[in-house]
């Protein structure tokens, strides 16, 4: 929900044209992931909506649900091993999310006309969470292992 991307469009040597007889067309947008996401639904390109949603939205809210369970598992072996090896499997998209981000920045970027994309503080928030998602799951493996010696069982 935080503002990610600002984009600022640029229409080259006619930007000064453009800025006479259509000024709101060169106005900065800002963005949050969210807002990308509903700006491609209402613009028709539903399937990269789609795409985002699964990789920027559902993938990581499902990872950081299944690492709080599994961290207050206590004393469930079982049940903590089962939600890590679930966590490790969503964890194979984490950069994915960062992916889709930098490809946003990309495209904007290489647009003619020089229309720039600045990347804004919540995008940051949002790699900050990807890279703390990763660390809380090498944590969690770190504390199974520890109760698994401790009981003596083997994993």
């Amino acid at each position: 929900m935080a503002p990610t991307l600002t984009i600022v469009p640029s229409a080259g040597e006619l930007t000064w044209l453009i800025e006479f007889l259509s000024p709101e067309d060169l106005e900065p947008t800002t963005y949050s992931i969210l807002g990308v996401i509903e700006k491609l639904f209402s613009t028709g390109d539903g399937f990269l909506g789609v795409v985002l949603v699964v990789f920027s939205v559902l993938f990581p809210v499902g990872k950081l649900a299944l690492y709080w369970i599994a961290a207050g598992c206590g004393s469930d072996l079982g049940r903590a091993a089962g939600l890590l090896k679930w966590t490790h499997r969503a964890g194979k998209f984490s950069m994915a999310e960062v992916f889709a981000l930098a490809l946003m920045v990309v495209v904007v970027k290489t647009l003619p006309g020089g229309s720039t994309a600045e990347v804004q503080w919540g995008a940051y928030v949002f790699v900050a969470s990807v890279l703390g998602a990763i660390f809380v799951s090498f944590g969690l493996d770190r504390s199974q292992e520890a109760k698994w010696k401790l009981n003596g069982s083997h994993g």
